[in-house]
């Protein structure tokens, strides 16, 4: 067979390729496999495992996406822009000559000021005019019960993180003082004095004090020391070892054919990126490629490369397992923060959620075209909700 043809039947062995069969070590001569060589299919099967669910939960995110943005953000901006015209007719209503107890007057404003610092909070699908009005309505009504009580515990809270965490640096003998941030300053500057206050804390943690003497270490923890750095060391080695050798074999500058050329800049463009991000699977995938379709290279292996190997997997295993798990916080899904539980972290089934805004926008309609109206029906809804919002404080909820 020439090599051409020796190629292509490795790029037609490529395509074909990506089950975890083709990474197994199978026993050679009727001997038994090892266990290091057990342990190191059952990793391939994990992470093959690892890989699907990571994609299913992927391609489950992207159609979630695709539907959120087409179905449900053109509800949420709907929302956002009856809101904003609840708020503009009630601040209206309360300056005209409309019949209010004082009381019911107070609770109606502080209602009308609280949904539009809700607005200016989250401004989605509001125009800049609009974001000047709600801050009109703001400055004129004040902030509102809500606000002036979650400022209040917000200090509170802050004021226990602070105090717990000089009290943990006060204990490992570093002196940490908070005492002069301002969490009600400019964020960012409230940002980064926290930051060089606790980085020159981490600076100092685990500095032995003068009058201090340093622990002598154990053998055991000697023992254990040099065993992670032989393994780290071993695990650089080989795998610096493995790309080097497909490198060889692989490198298009090295290849006069042109289409050998072309077939080994695709190899190598995969294996420089393996490489790179340190993807063992990637890099055996692609030396099985090249040397074919037996796996005889990986029975003949010894187990201290195999247990490196191994190693390496049970890393990516980790960081797979770990990238799925965040995968819903990732920036391009941003958008289904607001569709996800905040307290359990799962998403919301789109349908659900359709149902419900579609719900409240016609709840929402339904009261704009009451506040619109200058009657006896008017009067009534504003007592309604000014009274609902009074009541609200005592766990009810707000009436939109």
């Amino acid at each position: 067979m020439s090599e051409s043809e020796h190629v292509e039947r490795k790029g037609a062995a490529k395509s074909q390729s990506g089950s975890k069969e083709d990474l197994m070590i199978t026993a050679q001569g009727g001997a038994r496999l090892s266990p290091v060589q057990i342990e190191f299919n059952g990793l391939m099967g994990r992470l093959e495992s690892a890989r699907a669910k990571h994609a299913r939960k992927q391609a489950r995110l992207d159609q979630t996406l695709a539907i959120s943005i087409r179905e449900l953000m053109p509800l949420i901006e709907e929302l956002k822009r009856l809101n904003r015209d609840i708020v503009l007719n009630g601040w209206r209503i309360l300056f005209e000559n409309t019949k209010l107890t004082k009381k019911r007057r107070y609770w109606y404003g502080d209602l009308i000021s609280g949904k539009a610092s809700e607005l200016l909070a989250d401004p989605v699908g509001l125009s800049e005019e609009d974001l000047e009005k709600l801050e009109a309505v703001v400055k004129e009504l004040g902030p509102s019960e809500d606000e002036r009580m979650e400022k209040g515990d917000d200090a509170d809270h802050f004021a226990f993180i602070r105090d717990m965490m000089e009290h943990a640096a006060r204990q490992q003998g570093v002196d940490l003082d908070l005492s002069d941030l301002d969490p009600e300053g400019d964020p960012a500057e409230f940002e980064r004095m926290l930051r060089e206050r606790m980085l020159a804390a981490s600076a100092d943690f685990g500095r032995v004090p003068e009058s201090g003497r340093k622990r002598k270490p154990t053998k055991a923890q000697l023992a254990k020391e040099r065993k992670k750095a032989e393994q780290d060391e071993a695990k650089k080695r080989d795998f610096k070892s493995l790309y080097k050798q497909l490198a060889k074999v692989l490198h298009p500058d090295l290849e006069t054919d042109p289409e050998l050329k072309a077939h080994k800049e695709v190899w190598m463009k995969r294996l420089t990126t393996a490489y790179a991000e340190g993807d063992l699977r990637t890099m055996l995938q692609l030396e099985m490629e090249w040397l074919g379709e037996e796996a005889g290279n990986l029975s003949k292996a010894g187990d201290q490369k195999l247990r490196v190997y191994c190693m390496v997997l049970k890393e990516q295993i980790s960081d797979l397992t770990r990238q799925t798990n965040n995968l819903q916080y990732e920036p391009q899904y941003r958008t289904l923060e607001r569709f996800t539980d905040p307290f359990m972290g799962t998403l919301e089934n789109p349908k659900t959620i359709k149902r419900e805004l579609m719900a409240a926008v016609k709840g929402l309609r339904g009261i704009l075209q009451t506040l619109e109206r200058d009657d006896a029906g008017r009067r009534q809804l504003i007592n309604e909700l000014a009274d609902a919002h009074a009541h609200a404080s005592q766990g009810l909820d707000c009436p939109f």
